[in-house]
């Protein structure tokens, strides 16, 4: 899609991994992987990121050694990077959670909010909103089971904190999916990426070519 000029990739460059194993199983429970194949995009860039010391340092060249080449570009003429990974047209970093959110995340203290929440107020409503009150709501229960609110993140962390509750309510009261939703499109990667539909034409337009 990328390389054809047919959509804008966004987001992060993927992990690089190109390259298929078979696996031949062996004595004392281990196994021996041999790579036996390798990805290519269209235009012969290898998914693969070079692993420095391996026959995969410069992935493509011992594998295909025709592919020798370092320029690539799409089929308007937009350069691309030579390979290791998908690379966007559109960067977007994604949400970076502090360590005092990414604990509670792992403690499942959101969903035991509000759950103990529908049971003091009873059935939340689809356009439900956390507001400060419940914030505050949140953080003495946080601290009645045993959790230290840190104030520089509890400051900082105000959104991500009424998105989580939210998304749980969500998931409590009308189901998963409806928390899955709630959740995407309170991800500002995904905000960020939306907001790119009204220049996609601009970001295809390859050297030269008008759209």
């Amino acid at each position: 899609m990328q390389e054809h000029d047919r959509a804008v990739i966004a987001g992060e460059p993927t992990y690089g991994k190109g390259v298929v194993q078979s696996v031949t199983a062996l004595s004392e429970d281990s196994g021996l992987a041999l790579t036996t194949a390798q990805y290519f995009t269209p235009s012969g860039r290898s998914l693969q990121r070079p692993l420095p010391g391996t026959a995969l340092a410069t992935p493509g060249r011992e594998l295909d050694p025709a592919s020798n080449s370092s320029h690539f570009s799409t089929d308007d003429g937009r350069p691309l990077m030579p390979g290791g990974s998908i690379t966007p047209d559109v960067r977007i970093p994604s949400r970076t959670l502090d360590p005092w959110v990414t604990f509670l995340n792992q403690t499942g203290i959101f969903t035991n909010f509000a759950s103990d929440y529908l049971a003091l107020h009873g059935r939340a409503n689809r356009s439900f909103e956390a507001d400060a009150a419940m914030l505050e709501d949140f953080k003495e229960f946080v601290g009645r089971e045993g959790v230290r609110t840190p104030e520089d993140y509890w400051e900082s962390d105000q959104g991500y904190l009424r998105l989580r509750i939210k998304v749980e309510l969500h998931n409590l009261v009308f189901g998963l999916s409806s928390g899955e939703e709630v959740e995407t499109k309170g991800d500002p990667q995904v905000q960020k990426a939306a907001s790119l539909f009204s220049q996609i034409p601009e970001i295809l337009k390859g050297p030269g070519t008008s759209r």
